[in-house]
């Protein structure tokens, strides 16, 4: 295996230490189940796979106990209700990580260059908005979360680089009977994800990207951008849940029943929908975490009317979610971009009801409204993942 160079599900080392792992975890509920509690094999076999293969161990164990700490400290000194500062706090590392990659490596100080080795560990965001959720669902809880399940959260291998992101109490629910959870039928189940997920990254990603994407040359015409714009969101779905699917596969074969992230996307109405289907998690963090308590925010000082109130709260939040992805302008328009849409779609509901009719569609039949919302939908998101490859511009 190479060490210190593998990624979660980036190579061939990181399926055989899988392999190695799965047949540890079946081991130990075969002989030692009674004597030694899930909890501590998890942490084995994730501190194993950051300390022999992850790219930046001591960053990442650096990182795991900066968010600790300043959970821990927030959870105690901090009793202001607005939860601005604590999650600006936590997500520090975020916001170092994001800058420092503006600078581009070959004319980067050696300053710089010693910041962007810090700053750049492989799954951050992902870990730092998993945290952001925790310290908001459990600020006023005075029940103790030990560095032993906070590092199990916030480690768990399969889903340490691309998510999906979970919730603490799912996480240590499921922790609790995954010795149970290791059967014939989450085997069944594991198999059926992890063949369909090489199928949807290694087979179809990778054909598309090889007989597509890399295909194409840029000659500035339309013909050449509109290729471009389709051929990348079908790779980029592909790929991204394939990842899905095999974190979710990992995590079924260990005993732990991963989230779904991803859930027939393309056959979505609208943007809300969409964002219940392409990384689910993703949109249910921002829905709970930003976009709810900033309504609420807005409603409590009476900022604009209602309709006005859910607009602003959902651009701001798709604007957040631009900004996560990076600060290079292309991430921002994208999540602006999906903001749009969202408050066009909100305030197109919203005349609905008033008028008591479809203010666009008509009397066109409700077979004929889905299918031409799924259309109309695929284009939306089609142009806003090619603002966001950065190909555009």
């Amino acid at each position: 295996m190479d060490l210190h160079s593998t990624l979660p599900f980036s190579s061939l080392a990181f399926f055989q230490f899988a392999g190695l792992a799965v047949l540890f975890f079946l081991l130990v509920k075969l002989t030692l189940k009674d004597r030694l509690p899930y909890s501590w094999v998890l942490a084995a076999f994730n501190a194993s796979y950051i300390v022999f293969l992850f790219t930046k161990p001591l960053q990442l164990a650096v990182l795991i106990l900066y968010l600790y700490v300043a959970f821990l400290a927030l959870r105690k000194w901090y009793k202001s209700n607005n939860v601005v500062l604590p999650m600006l706090l936590l997500a520090l590392p975020i916001f170092g990580m994001k800058t420092v990659i503006l600078f581009p490596s070959e004319d980067a100080s050696d300053l710089m260059l010693n910041a962007q080795n810090i700053f750049q560990i492989a799954g951050l965001s992902y870990m730092v908005f998993k945290v952001i959720g925790l310290y908001i669902d459990e600020r006023r809880n005075t029940e103790k979360i030990s560095l032993l399940a906070f590092f199990n959260f916030t480690a768990f291998v399969p889903t340490l680089l691309i998510g999906p992101i979970d919730r603490f109490r799912r996480f240590e629910a499921d922790v609790a009977k995954a010795y149970e959870q290791i059967s014939l039928s989450f085997y069944a189940k594991a198999w059926d994800r992890l063949i369909l997920g090489v199928l949807y990254k290694y087979i179809i990603a990778e054909a598309i990207f090889r007989f597509g994407l890399s295909q194409l040359h840029d000659d500035g015409s339309l013909l050449y951008h509109v290729s471009y714009m389709y051929t990348y969101l079908f790779y980029l779905f592909f790929d991204f849940a394939g990842y899905s699917l095999l974190a979710i596969a990992f995590g079924n074969f260990i005993g732990l029943d991963v989230p779904i992230n991803f859930d027939r996307p393309f056959l979505s109405v609208n943007p809300k929908e969409f964002w219940k289907k392409w990384h689910k998690s993703l949109g249910d963090w921002l829905g709970d975490y930003f976009f709810k308590p900033l309504f609420k925010e807005f409603t409590s000082k009476k900022i604009l009317n209602p309709i006005q109130r859910q607009n602003l709260a959902l651009f701001l939040t798709f604007t957040l979610m631009g900004f996560w992805n990076g600060f290079e302008l292309h991430y921002i328009l994208s999540g602006m971009l999906f903001g749009l849409y969202s408050v066009v779609h909100n305030y197109y509901i919203y005349r609905c009801k008033k008028t008591k009719k479809d203010v666009f569609f008509g009397n066109l039949s409700s077979t004929g409204v889905r299918w031409l919302s799924i259309a109309i939908m695929i284009q939306l998101v089609a142009f806003s993942i090619y603002l966001f490859s950065g190909n555009l511009f």
